[in-house]
């Protein structure tokens, strides 16, 4: 396969589950703002919608269009600021020229959905459906990227063209629970509002919802909500597929199988650094990693993550 096609799959797979992710945080960050009446925010004051620019590394860009900020304006920024590289509309909008440019390798279902939901988001529709229910319209968007992802599971052959595709989607997705996770642990040791108030078990809800886990969270936790079972759950839990343990797994095996190595041996540095992730998530107790400190825990793996990226650029996509 020519590299430019392997990099467009890469990046067309890590664009998508990105929009998404940007879309749970929303729509999450947009309920905990009703949920806790204007009771959670930062120490700076800033509510819950705001506080993901800085999980987007975008805070700069934004107060630098937007002086005074409002939920409105951060939720618009972050979805359809085609000059902001971190919202929906731009990177459904990368994610589908590097589809155009790879459509004899991927099918025309695949083609065809991305095509649409650029599309939609470019549309009156889009603005209409955001004005009356912010909510509804961050679904949508959630299950146009499910389904393309779906589309992709059930149309393409377990090829290269597949496994590019499934180590980009997998490598985003655990570098987008970790990003989450590190930002939010800080309600670890927040301050309470008030006597009894206690707007913890609500943070981590919300956090659940932000990764899409809370619903199977509490079919295996009952109605415990805790910090312990939280990152057991999005960090080490071997069946959720947003779990990082799970998505450092998927992209390992499809790492393997883009290089061909042996079952004993590895055949990029990309795969070793995986490898040795998967090692570490697979044994390590959530006690160890609470003991070790979370950030700093977290902030490894997405270092991690990171020099995955670099070793795989290097392995197929600059020759």
């Amino acid at each position: 396969m020519l590299s430019r096609v392997a990099e467009n799959l890469y990046w067309m797979s890590r664009y998508v589950e990105r929009a998404e992710s940007v879309a749970r945080l929303l729509d999450a960050a947009f309920y905990l703002e009703l949920d806790a009446a204007g009771l959670a925010r930062d120490d700076d004051g800033r509510g819950p919608v705001e506080g993901i620019l800085s999980i987007l590394n975008c805070r700069t860009s934004f107060e630098a269009l937007h002086p005074v900020a409002d939920r409105d304006a951060v939720l618009r920024y972050l979805t359809f600021d085609r000059k902001n590289s971190q919202s929906i509309h731009s990177m459904i909008g990368r994610a589908r020229e590097n589809a155009r440019g790879t459509q004899e390798a991927i099918s025309a279902e695949v083609w065809s959905e991305i095509n649409r939901l650029y599309l939609y988001l470019g549309g009156a529709k889009a603005q209409r459906r955001f004005s009356s229910s912010p909510s509804g319209f961050f679904a949508s968007i959630r299950k146009a990227c499910v389904l393309w992802s779906g589309l992709v599971d059930g149309t393409l052959a377990r090829d290269e063209v597949f496994h590019f595709l499934q180590a980009g989607r997998y490598l985003e997705r655990a570098d987008q629970v970790g990003r989450i996770l590190r930002a939010k642990s800080h309600h670890l040791h927040d301050p309470e509002p008030g006597p009894g108030v206690s707007l913890r078990p609500v943070h981590w809800s919300s956090l659940l919802r932000s990764c899409s886990a809370y619903d199977a969270y509490l079919r295996t936790y009952r109605e415990r909500v805790d910090p312990e079972g939280v990152v057991r759950y999005l960090v080490l839990d071997a069946d959720f597929p947003r779990a990082m343990r799970f998505c450092v797994a998927r992209c390992r095996e499809s790492l393997h199988e883009i290089s061909g190595g042996d079952d004993d041996g590895y055949g990029s540095e990309a795969e070793r650094l995986l490898g040795r992730l998967d090692g570490e998530l697979r044994y390590i107790d959530v006690s160890e990693i609470f003991d070790r400190g979370l950030p700093r825990f977290l902030a490894g793996v997405q270092e991690t993550c990171l020099r995955v990226g670099e070793e795989f650029h290097k392995a197929y996509f600059s020759t």
